[in-house]
């Protein structure tokens, strides 16, 4: 359920990621649906870290997951495609 809970919280914060206006690793940020399909991969998280964890624990778990997303993809994108390489909009 840990593994679960981990794939289910970096999958919402990439689509959070690609939602956002201020993404760059798509030509034009995805629409609405992704901001939901991202919230449907919060609540799976938070059910997946809380059932193999108790409910404090499974939060914070959770809470650190989405964090973790939320920083690691602006930078892997930049790693791999690097300011230069981008065509400007």
């Amino acid at each position: 359920m840990n593994v679960l809970g981990c794939v289910a919280a970096l999958t919402a914060m990439l689509l959070v990621y690609l939602a956002s206006p201020n993404q760059r690793a798509l030509a034009r940020p995805m629409g609405p649906g992704a901001r939901i399909g991202a919230s449907l991969f919060a609540v799976l998280a938070l059910t997946a870290w809380i059932a193999s964890e108790t409910t404090l624990p499974g939060i914070f778990s959770t809470l650190s997951a989405l964090m973790l997303g939320a920083v690691i993809f602006p930078y892997l994108l930049w790693l791999f495609r690097p300011a230069g390489q981008r065509k400007p909009r």
